[in-house]
């Protein structure tokens, strides 16, 4: 009983694939991390050029990490019973996946395949992911 995975990842969100046997399941994580982060904190005084209170940058920065911590960690919960992993997506979120998956200390399935890939439907989704694990299973059966 083999469960393989394939997520497709971008900062906004995640889609992940799992097949198992003949079977196919397609799930969504929402990343809450989002480009323009709000602090509490900063005001203004009621005198004109008085001093302001402003939240700093880095803040917001850590922030924002923390929360893409949190996500990358929603999906390691989600795919943690695999036996492969096929990550693939736009921009620097697959990177920084892979960075968060290798910095953890306990056991995850390993990411055999990591490449980049345009947005796309569900559908295609489902049949990048099928049809990669068909090729795999298949150049492992000739060998």
């Amino acid at each position: 009983m083999s469960k393989k995975t394939g997520i497709w990842i971008d900062h906004a969100k995640a889609v992940i694939v799992s097949l198992e046997q003949d079977k196919e399941q397609v799930s969504t994580i929402e990343s809450k991390a989002g480009r323009r982060v709000r602090l509490s904190g900063g005001s203004r005084t009621k005198t004109p050029y008085g001093p302001q209170d402003i939240a700093p940058e880095s803040r917001r920065y850590r922030k924002y990490q923390q929360s893409l911590k949190n996500y990358y960690g929603k999906i390691c919960r989600k795919v943690g019973n695999s036996e492969a992993l096929y990550v693939f997506g736009p921009g620097n979120a697959k990177t920084e996946f892979r960075k968060y998956v290798e910095g953890l200390k306990q056991t995850t399935p390993p990411i055999v395949k990591f490449e980049t890939a345009d947005k796309m439907t569900e559908g295609q989704l489902v049949a990048r992911v099928r049809d990669y694990f068909r090729q795999k299973t298949k150049s492992t059966v000739k060998s």
